[in-house]
């Protein structure tokens, strides 16, 4: 984990760059793993330095940022590449409110915005919410822990999306309501139940067929084996919804065993893999789709090295909702490190590979390659300097899917 400004600026800078390699909409196939969607950790705020500044009841963290970007192609374009330099305030805020010992609210708010300087027409149409952005209160009863919440987010770079080009901004909405109960049976065996309904609103005519919701319900029985291991079954079905009549309405089942490894105080493994299969439902103007039978996998390997440097090795092989097709196979590899190479400076890389394919006749299958490389200096307690490098290589078979995009952002972030 990073020291408490490190990572305060971290997530502020999360404002103003996109996500770097994951579309919001994983709820079709839900990725998350159990310890990552586990409940609100209790806390006392009155010892917690994470949270500042105190309104009666209320803990809070409050920052605020600047950021000056320089992008040589904002429409991920091959052959009309547009430049532009685009300024990019922000406010973050983290508020936890204990209700009493057992229940606890929390409240995360990110907000944005993009000014270009060059092509206005792409300016912000109002405030970005970013992913970050949750409320969530958590009720402890006995030995079940119930957890709702409502995450929420609006978007409009398209980077994250890897079947999107040639395109400077998507528009889109997102929310994902969900409540979930944690009941530890036993030392040794945990059930997880839960329920999920996301939506994707997209704004405008281009991508409005995407548009879509999505319910899931999803069982996570786990026992542990031993001291460091814990092994279980992710099952989730899935119904989704479209909008309008375009794309096919469809189902998504997936079953499939995970085991999550504590190898060594500073290493651990966490692996799930099994079968998905999604049903097309038909009705929509696209035509029929085939059913589409595969496998999924997820794997993730965490590294404490050393108390200044962290890493994280992830891979998984999922079936995705369409944004430009009904569906699409992806493959996903990420390296990311976290290494606080002084006292002040923190160096954060990314690298990352995709390979995607879209259902369809006129099926889109490409490659993206991709690295964020971010510094941070703790200027003083309240002030944190950043500078960014994105780079992002998209290679397709489709005529005019190809391009590559270079991004830096100077950025200024004060911590109240």
């Amino acid at each position: 984990m990073k020291c408490i400004l490190t990572g305060i600026a971290a997530v502020s800078i999360g404002l103003l760059l996109a996500p770097r390699a994951r579309a919001q909409d994983d709820y079709f196939r839900d990725l998350e793993s159990p310890r990552e969607i586990a409940p609100v950790v209790q806390l006392n705020p009155e010892q917690d330095t994470h949270y500042n500044l105190a309104v009666g009841p209320l803990r809070l963290n409050v920052a605020a940022g600047v950021g000056l970007e320089f992008n040589d192609n904002i429409n991920l374009s091959d052959h009309d590449r547009q430049s532009d330099i685009i300024f990019r305030p922000s406010l973050n805020v983290d508020t936890v409110w204990a209700l009493s010992d057992l229940n606890t609210l929390r409240f995360s708010l990110g907000l944005s915005y993009a000014k270009y300087f060059q092509h206005p027409e792409y300016d912000t149409r109002g405030v970005l919410f970013s992913p970050n952005s949750e409320l969530a209160l958590t009720v402890i009863a006995g030995q079940v822990t119930l957890t709702a919440r409502d995450r929420f987010s609006y978007e409009e770079d398209p980077y994250a999306i890897p079947t999107i080009s040639n395109t400077a901004v998507f528009r889109r909405y997102e929310n994902l309501a969900s409540i979930q109960a944690d009941w530890d049976m036993n030392p040794i065996t945990h059930v997880t139940l839960g329920y999920n309904h996301y939506n994707l609103w997209v704004i405008g005519n281009e991508f409005n067929e995407a548009s879509h919701a999505i319910d899931t319900v999803f069982l996570r029985p786990s026992v542990k084996v031993a001291p460091t291991v814990t092994v279980g079954v992710d099952a989730s079905a899935s119904y989704i919804q479209y909008d309008n009549n375009f794309f096919n309405d469809g189902t998504s089942i997936l079953a499939g065993p995970y085991v999550d490894w504590a190898i060594t105080d500073s290493t651990r493994f966490y692996a799930e893999g099994g079968y998905q299969d999604f049903l097309s439902n038909g009705g929509g103007t696209v035509g029929n789709v085939s059913d589409e039978n595969s496998y999924y996998i997820k794997a993730e390997f965490d590294n404490r090295l050393t108390d200044s440097f962290n890493q994280r090795l992830s891979f998984s092989k999922t079936i995705e909702a369409g944004y430009t097709s009904q569906y699409y196979q992806l493959w996903h590899v990420e390296y990311a490190a976290d290494w606080k190479m002084t006292p002040s400076l923190v160096f954060d890389p990314v690298l990352f590979y995709e390979h995607y394919t879209t259902s369809g006749g006129a099926a889109e299958t490409g490659d993206r390659f991709g690295t964020d490389l971010g510094l941070r200096y703790i200027l003083t307690p309240s002030v944190t300097l950043g500078a960014d490098y994105r780079f992002v290589l998209n290679n397709a078979n489709l005529t005019d899917s190809d391009y590559y995009q270079n991004l830096v952002l100077l950025s200024l972030f004060y911590n109240f």
